[in-house]
């Protein structure tokens, strides 16, 4: 038996909760009837991604780098929706044993104004200077703290940038170097390619999700603030489209 079955049963073993490991996701897969005329492509359900980039050198993964599962969020840092989907991601990851992991991209929304754009802009900087775990350190306290819909994050009291703040306390201690990064058009060329790119992958809003196998390139996407169970489902339904196929060929015995 090929060694990578182990692997992807484990993976689906890992991440389904207790209850869900036979059952389907409230949102339609690919190939699911939801009531529309093209089930694989409706929105508001889970449809094929194949123009979903795999996992790259610009992405701040969290998580294990190996993983056999990526999860891919995208988000606006001042959408009320990825508000509420909060650290969804990271806390699925957290669950999955290693077999998951994920990578948040950024799509500030142009009627989110400057607040979405320098809060995107500095994630990237806190990346840079401390590493992804900094990053969504840095991204979690901007959700909770924002009052969302370009209105950003209240003065502190005593003044003094709230952003810079955050990074500080994310993990950016180099103050001069972070105002720096945060000015440099390089940084917002960066924000804006990434806004290309989610577009590129078929992302129309804010919050987005894709799922990735990472052993067979195929991806799920579906968009909105996707419930932790839907997003283990799906998970789980990628695994099992590998390891079913694999299961019927396999020699006796082996």
């Amino acid at each position: 038996m090929s060694r990578l079955l182990p692997r992807l049963i484990a993976a689906a073993l890992v991440l389904a909760a207790p209850g869900l490991a036979a059952a389907a996701p409230s949102l339609p897969l690919p190939g699911e009837d939801n009531g529309a005329e093209t089930p694989v492509s409706a929105t508001g359900g889970w449809r094929s991604a194949e123009a979903v980039a795999p996992l790259g050198k610009a992405d701040r993964v969290y998580g294990n780098a190996d993983a056999d599962l990526t999860l891919i969020v995208w988000l606006d840092p001042e959408c009320p929706y990825c508000k509420m989907f909060g650290n969804t991601g990271e806390r699925l990851v957290d669950a999955a044993g290693g077999r998951m992991n994920l990578a948040v991209r950024l799509l500030p929304l142009p009627f989110h104004g400057e607040p979405a754009m320098a809060a995107s802009a500095a994630s990237l900087c806190v990346a840079d200077q401390s590493g992804p775990a900094a990053y969504y350190r840095f991204l979690d306290a901007y959700l909770a703290m924002t009052a969302t819909n370009g209105r950003g994050i209240a003065a502190q009291p005593g003044g003094g940038n709230p952003i810079t703040a955050l990074a500080g306390a994310a993990g950016a201690a180099d103050t001069a170097r972070f105002n720096t990064c945060l000015r440099s058009t390089a940084t917002m060329r960066r924000v804006l390619e990434e806004s290309d790119a989610a577009q590129r992958a078929g992302v129309a809003g804010t919050p987005a999700v894709a799922i990735r196998n990472n052993r067979n390139g195929e991806s799920v996407m579906a968009d909105g603030a996707i419930p932790e169970e839907d997003i283990r489902a799906a998970a789980n339904w990628l695994v099992a489209r590998q390891v079913r196929p694999m299961s019927r060929n396999a020699p006796a015995g082996s």
